[in-house]
């Protein structure tokens, strides 16, 4: 009987497919397309992937907040 499973980007929708017929067959074909498209898991509380291009340009969930946070200090005078 054959596994499968259908990798999803949480950015961009991007899918990849694993499967084989043995677990030693389905791991492979998982390392393969992990290391191949660059597959990571995304951070955050839920169990999301990120394909190798959306992590190419990720900032993180943080970064927008915090240039914001600097753009306003910056524009504050000091006390």
């Amino acid at each position: 009987m054959q596994g499968q499973a259908l990798l999803r980007c949480k950015d961009c929708g991007r899918t990849a497919t694993v499967s084989g017929e043995m677990p030693a067959e389905y791991f492979a074909c998982f390392v393969k397309v992990v290391q191949r498209d660059g597959w990571v898991v995304a951070p955050g509380s839920t169990c999301a992937l990120l394909c190798g291009a959306c992590l190419a340009t990720y900032e993180g969930s943080e970064t927008h907040d915090d240039a914001e946070n600097l753009r306003s200090a910056a524009a504050k005078p000091p006390l």
